[in-house]
């Protein structure tokens, strides 16, 4: 059943595009997965918007909404997934290359229209990325031209988004400025180089020295390339880390025997990696900041945007299928408790399966954790009793324990006059893998991928926008007004 959802998901936004491309290209303005917006960015980029030129853009929506839409969700995007999404244009993961003026003022206006700090970092951090991504945007000979002295190219190109960026484009390509030209000083490039020789020269000293600072991921790649003779737990305490990758690499870096690390604010993490960095020191009896972890989780749920279906009860598959992959372990499970968490107007929450586990802290806390079998059908009597208006169920799909029984419940329920909706929701899909499944739990009800929290609101409207097209366009051009001008 590989690649069913993806390709279900796919069709679906081909059938959009050609329903509609002004409601399809609005879509990707609501919250959702960075594949998902890439994929569907690439989709409008390899199309041209006019052929004729006098195509009509519906009222209250500019002619250009289209590049301002793609930029706008690549602003929103953290740098390593917007960087993804504009290699699907080179060729990547598995998309066909688009190269036009498009595609190319995109691109280079996302890498160097930004001060030059940031810049600087964006150049170091992902300097190989950049080189492809520059190269495709130019070409092979325009960038020979402006590494050679072309002024006036590069000014056409590149220096309209930022006349003091020369020196980057000399570090991406790796070559050496002319001596002749005075250029803006970028300090941290030119430590990256002074880095990457002391790496090289096995000058452990003079490596310790420029190493502080500089972003831990160029410093670890340089240890490791060249062998160079120093401690992780020293790179942990002396180089650069942003507060997500400290709280992804927090195990690691107590593992490491380092005596100082970032003190991470928590409440100003995202609520899914919260779950996951409590789950992983739950599982290996780790207190350190776990209450402050699950401070961040209360604060984050309050703070989070909800959405409100009107009156649900939401069943929780909790059974052992739910712990997902090894690459991507707990991950259905915790996309569940991020999904429980921006849910309002919620009667009564059931748990299927699963066991309890204390925390590891001086008043522990029982939690649930994925385990034994599947027996949805029971959890469905309980909530259809309670009489709310949806019942929401967080599943895989897979019943294991009396297979076909929560189809058979739902069926005696409803002829039997109850009414209530049924939404659900199977957070198994990875967009990114392109694998998933797509169980039903009854004939009538579509199952809704969401392998992202933050792409509930997106499926739903996803799922019922033919048929309230000029509605809900309405509703998107007004969400573009506010948030794109």
């Amino acid at each position: 059943e590989a690649n069913q959802q993806f390709q279900r998901v796919y069709k679906m936004w081909k059938e959009l595009f050609l329903f509609d491309r002004t409601l399809f290209g609005l879509t990707t303005i609501l919250e959702g997965t960075g594949f998902s917006k890439g994929a569907m960015s690439h989709m409008l980029l390899a199309n041209p918007q006019s052929v004729t030129g006098k195509e009509l853009i519906p009222s209250g929506l500019p002619f250009d909404y289209e590049q301002k839409v793609i930029k706008y969700n690549l602003s929103k995007e953290k740098i390593p997934r917007a960087l993804k999404n504009l290699l699907m244009l080179t060729g990547e993961e598995g998309f066909k290359k688009v190269n036009n003026s498009r595609t190319r003022k995109i691109i280079l206006e996302f890498i160097f229209d930004r001060s030059t700090q940031e810049l600087e970092g964006l150049a170091i951090n992902y300097k190989r990325k950049l080189k492809k991504l520059v190269r495709h945007a130019l070409g092979k000979q325009e960038v020979f031209k402006i590494l050679n002295g072309d002024e006036e190219l590069f000014n056409k190109r590149i220096g309209r988004y930022n006349i003091k960026s020369m020196p980057v484009v000399y570090h991406i390509f790796d070559h050496a400025p002319p001596k002749n030209i005075l250029l803006v000083r970028y300090p941290k490039i030119e430590r990256y180089w002074d880095l990457r020789t002391a790496a090289q020269d096995g000058n452990v000293k003079r490596f310790k020295k420029l190493m502080k600072g500089m972003p831990n991921r160029t410093v670890m790649g340089f240890r490791n390339t060249y062998k160079v003779n120093i401690k992780i737990s020293e790179i942990y305490e002396q180089a650069k880390m942003g507060d997500r990758e400290a709280l992804q690499m927090e195990s690691a870096v107590k593992r490491s025997g380092a005596t100082k690390s970032k003190t991470i604010n928590y409440k100003n993490q995202d609520i899914y990696d919260l779950w996951k960095a409590f789950y992983f020191k739950l599982f290996n009896g780790d207190s350190v900041n776990i209450e402050k972890i699950m401070e961040g989780i209360e604060y984050q749920s309050q703070k989070l945007n909800h959405i409100d279906i009107g009156e649900c009860v939401v069943i929780i598959d909790a059974s052992r299928s739910m712990m997902g992959s090894n690459e991507r372990k707990m991950h259905p499970f915790l996309t569940s408790l991020s999904i429980l968490s921006i849910l309002d107007n919620v009667k009564d929450v059931i748990y299927v399966g699963g066991k309890r586990m204390e925390t590891p802290t001086k008043d522990p806390i029982s939690v649930i954790v994925p385990h034994n079998d599947t027996k949805l059908w029971q959890a469905l009597i309980d909530a259809v009793i309670s009489k709310p208006q949806t019942i929401i169920v967080i599943s895989d799909g897979y019943e294991n324990t009396i297979k076909g029984m929560f189809e058979h419940t739902y069926n005696h329920f409803k002829k039997s006059g109850y009414e209530f909706n049924l939404i659900h929701l199977n957070p198994v899909f990875s967009a990114d893998a392109k694998i998933g499944t797509t169980r039903r739990l009854t004939a009538d009800t579509n199952p809704l991928p969401v392998s992202n929290y933050k792409y509930l609101e997106t499926e739903m409207i996803f799922n019922r926008m033919i048929d309230n097209r000029e509605m809900v366009k309405k509703l998107l051009i007004n969400k573009f007004n506010k948030q794109l001008k």
